[in-house]
């Protein structure tokens, strides 16, 4: 049963990400973008593997900061909090230290554009899951690019980035990406 539960819960999150990924899929107002945004990080979280150090206890919350400058981002992240990802309670970090202590997630949106470089220096070999939709994200080292194409968001993975944190990222993840760069 416990098997069956998985694999539907599976299903229901490839499905969403297929929707959300999926060309035409994603039109609309700058809150819906940030909700999609949002739970995309999320539904990725939910299909990346950390090493069992980067936790302390089976227990700990998932530490999710979120570095913008943009209302409605910081209100679709903080809609987050409280949700669980691998039994996971998932905190919102909304205006994390510069230092970064403790982020398992780190999502960078392009309103904080000038801190992308110091934010992926900041992790860099930590196991920290990056997402972000600057331009060239993946390119500068981050892990997971949104990028909007024909009004779809859509994904670049950096595979050397995701490797070099010892995070494991779903082989459902990388099918669905535009690109994967080794």
């Amino acid at each position: 049963m416990q098997v069956r539960r998985r694999f539907v819960r599976l299903g229901w999150c490839l499905g969403l990400a297929a929707a959300l990924l999926g060309a035409g899929g994603v039109t609309a107002q700058t809150s819906t973008d940030a909700r999609v945004k949002a739970r995309l990080v999320i539904t990725l979280a939910r299909f990346t593997q950390w090493p069992a150090t980067a936790f302390a206890t089976p227990t700990d919350a998932l530490q999710l900061c979120v570095l913008q400058h943009d209302e409605a981002i910081a209100e679709a992240f903080a809609e987050l909090g409280g949700q669980t990802v691998a039994g996971r309670v998932i905190k919102v970090l909304p205006k994390p230290d510069k230092a970064l202590l403790g982020c398992d997630v780190l999502f960078v949106h392009d309103s904080a554009e000038r801190a992308v470089a110091s934010s992926l220096a900041a992790v860099a070999g930590l196991p920290v899951l990056t997402v972000g939709d600057a331009d060239g994200y993946a390119a500068r080292g981050g892990m997971v690019e949104m990028v909007n194409v024909n009004d779809a968001i859509q994904l670049d993975v950096n595979l050397k980035a995701v490797r070099a944190a010892h995070l494991g990222l779903s082989s459902q993840v990388l099918k669905l990406a535009r690109q994967v760069r080794e």
